[in-house]
C-alpha cells in the first residue's frame, strides 16, 4: 500500500520502546527518508537544524544525517532507505556517502535477485499449471493465482473474448467483489480500459484509472475511492486477441508512494498473458487432434460395427427364409402341414438374433455416452464398496479381499457412469475366474500430489490434492504384454460375445473424470487394473 516501514535499527538510541514508536509512525512530506523513498535520489546533511529548520527528528540531538536509496535504477521503484544520523556536525563524508550507497545497491541487487528467482519460480510453474490443468476453468482461476503470487496486488481478473457475442467475458478473479459476477460481467470491444485493451491489442498501465478517459467504472474489483494502479495486457494467440488480463492495486495511504506497476511489471504481466495464448491455441490443436482421432474412430466404428450388426441380420433373414419356405404359399386361409417341431428352431434363432442385436446396440450407446457426465462430489472408496455389494457374486469359488484408504477419497464423480466402469472391472475378473475360481483384491488409497504415477499412466503431473488410486487385481489368466494397451481399444476382444466396447468405455469414463486407467498385472499370473482419478480441489 505504499509507505516506509521500519525493518532493522542500530545503535545506542534505539531501545524497544523506540523501535515500537517509530513503527506506529508513518512517514510523511516532512522527513528526510520520505523525500528519498519517493525521488530516488541520496541526501546528506551536515548542520540539520540550519539546513532544514522545520524537520523535526525522531531523535533531538542529531546534527547529522545521511540517507540514501536502495534501487538499482533511478527510474526504478524505490525499495527502501539506509538512514544515518549522528550527533555531530558534518559527521558524514563523500566517502561515507559513497560505502554507504555501495550497500544500498548490493541491498537492491539482491532483493531484485531474490524478485527474479521468485518469478522465475513463479511462471515456472504457470508453464506446467497451464499444461496439466484438467479443465479450463480450473486453469483460468491458477492463471489468476499465480499472477497475484508474482506481482504481489489486490486482484487479478481475467476476460475471454466470447466467439459467439464479440464480448470480453469475466472467466476468473481472485477478489470477491466480482466473483458472484463470473460468466456474467463483460465489456463491448473498445468499452473502459479493459474493452480498449482487448479491441487495440496494446497494453495500459496507470497510476489512477479514473484519470484516464476511456475509464467506464464499469464491473469494479475495488471500489473507485480504493483503486489505485492499474495494469491490463492483451491475451493474443494466432488467430489474434482471445482475451484481456488485468490487475489493480490498491491506492497507497501515503501520497508520497505511489503504488505503481513498473515497466518491469508490465512485461511479467505480458510473458503470463503469452503463456495463456499459447495454451490457448495449444489446446484449440488438441482439439482439432482430438476432432480427427473421432472422426478416424467413428469410422472404424461404424464398419466395424455395420459388419457385425449385418452378420445379425443375416442370419435372422437365413431364419425367416427358411420359416417362409416350411409355410410354403398358399391362400391365406389354407391349412399349415409345417410341424411344431420345425417352426420353433427357426423362431428361436430369430429371438436370438434380436436380443444379440439388442446388446449390440446398448453397447455402442453406452460407448457413445461413456463421456457425458453429471459430476458430484463422492468418496471413491464408497463408489468401490457399492460395486462390490451389487456386481460381486455373494456365493462362488472367487475370494474377495479388499483394502482401503482409512481418510475418504473425494472426487468429482458421476457416480452412474462410475460404477458402470468400476462394474465392468470386476465382471471381467469374475468371468475369467469362474472356472478355475481364485481371488479378486480391491484397493483404494491416497497418492499425494508429486507421487510417481504408473509407467503407461499418460496422466499430467498435477499438483492440488494429488490421486485417488483405485486397483482390482486378480489371479486370473492375466493380460498378455503385447494386449495391454490394446485391451482399451473398441473392438479388441478375447471373447465371443460383445462388440470388444467394454474396456473401452471404461477408459473413456475414466478419462472424462480427468484420469487414467492401466493394467500392470504378470500374464499367467493375473491382471491388475490401476485406476487414478484427481482428488477434489476446495472450492471446486
Amino acid at each position: 500500500v505504499g509507505g516506509l516501514v521500519l525493518v532493522a535499527t542500530a545503535g545506542e538510541g534505539w531501545t524497544d520502546a523506540a523501535r515500537e514508536t517509530r513503527l506506529a509512525e508513518r512517514d510523511g512530506s516532512s522527513t528526510i527518508t520520505s523525500w528519498v523513498a519517493t525521488t530516488g535520489k541520496p541526501v546528506r546533511i551536515g548542520d540539520l537544524a540550519q539546513a532544514t529548520p522545520d524537520y523535526q527528528p525522531f531523535f533531538t540531538d542529531i546534527r547529522s544525517v545521511l540517507a540514501v536509496p536502495i534501487a538499482l535504477e533511478p527510474e526504478e521503484r524505490v525499495r527502501g532507505v539506509i538512514n544515518l544520523e549522528c550527533v555531530r556536525d558534518a559527521a558524514f563524508t563523500d566517502g561515507d556517502e559513497a560505502f554507504v550507497q555501495a550497500l544500498a545497491d548490493l541491498s537492491a541487487m539482491r532483493l531484485a535477485m531474490e524478485d527474479l528467482r521468485a518469478r522465475e519460480a513463479a511462471l515456472v510453474q504457470m508453464g506446467k499449471e497451464l499444461a496439466a490443468a484438467p479443465d479450463p476453468d480450473s486453469l483460468m482461476h491458477r492463471v489468476v493465482a499465480i499472477t497475484q503470487e508474482i506481482l504481489r496486488f489486490e486482484d487479478c481478473s481475467l476476460f475471454f473474448l466470447d466467439p459467439a457475442s464479440h464480448r470480453l467475458v469475466l472467466v476468473a478473479t481472485r477478489g470477491q467483489a466480482l466473483s458472484p459476477q463470473v460468466k456474467m460481467a463483460a465489456y463491448e470491444l473498445g468499452e473502459g480500459l479493459t474493452g480498449w485493451v482487448g479491441q487495440h491489442g496494446v497494453p495500459i498501465r496507470v497510476r489512477d484509472p479514473r484519470t484516464d478517459p476511456r475509464h467506464k467504472g464499469l464491473h469494479r474489483e475495488l471500489s473507485e475511492d480504493e483503486t489505485g494502479a492499474f495494469l491490463a495486457v492483451p491475451i493474443k494467440s494466432l488467430a489474434g486477441v482471445v482475451g484481456v488480463l488485468r490487475v489493480l492495486r490498491r491506492k497507497s495511504t501515503s501520497p508520497w508512494f505511489p503504488n505503481d506497476f513498473t515497466l518491469a511489471d508490465q512485461e511479467v504481466l505480458a510473458t503470463i498473458a503469452s503463456q495463456v495464448g499459447a495454451a490457448v491455441d495449444n489446446a484449440k490443436l488438441t482439439q482439432r487432434l482430438l476432432q480427427s482421432e473421432r472422426l478416424a474412430a467413428w469410422g472404424e466404428m461404424s464398419a466395424m460395427s455395420s459388419h457385425m450388426i449385418g452378420n445379425r441380420v443375416f442370419a435372422i433373414k437365413g431364419d425367416l427364409n427358411e420359416l417362409e419356405y416350411q409355410v410354403g404359399p398358399g391362400p391365406d386361409n389354407a391349412p399349415l402341414t409345417v410341424t411344431r417341431g420345425q417352426v420353433v428352431p427357426l423362431l428361436d434363432g430369430m429371438k436370438r438374433g434380436i436380443f444379440r442385436l439388442e446388446e449390440l446396440l446398448a453397447e455402442f450407446r453406452d460407448f457413445v455416452r461413456a463421456t457425458a457426465l453429471s459430476p458430484v462430489p463422492a468418496d471413491a472408496t464408497e463408489i468401490v464398496r457399492s460395486v462390490l455389494d451389487e456386481t460381486f457374486p455373494k456365493r462362488g469359488d472367487i475370494r474377495l479381499e479388499a483394502d482401503f484408504d482409512d481418510e475418504p477419497l473425494l472426487v468429482m464423480a458421476d457416480l452412474v457412469k462410475l460404477k458402470r466402469a468400476f462394474s465392468e472391472i470386476v465382471e471381467n475378473s469374475v468371468t475369467f475366474q469362474e472356472e478355475s475360481g481364485g481371488m479378486l483384491r480391491a484397493e483404494t488409497k491416497r497418492l499425494p500430489p508429486g507421487a510417481v504415477l504408473p509407467a503407461r499412466n499418460a496422466l499430467p503431473k498435477r499438483g492440488g490434492k494429488g490421486w485417488a488410486q483405485i486397483t482390482f487385481s486378480d489371479t486370473g489368466p492375466g493380460v498378455p504384454e503385447a494386449d495391454k494397451e490394446k485391451i482399451f481399444r473398441p473392438f479388441f476382444t478375447s471373447r465371443n460375445r460383445g462388440m470388444g466396447l467394454g474396456l473401452a468405455i471404461v477408459k473413456g469414463i475414466i478419462e472424462a473424470h480427468h484420469g487414467g486407467i492401466v493394467e500392470e498385472g504378470v500374464p499367467g499370473k493375473g491382471a491388475s487394473f490401476v485406476i487414478l482419478l484427481p482428488l477434489r480441489e476446495d472450492g471446486s
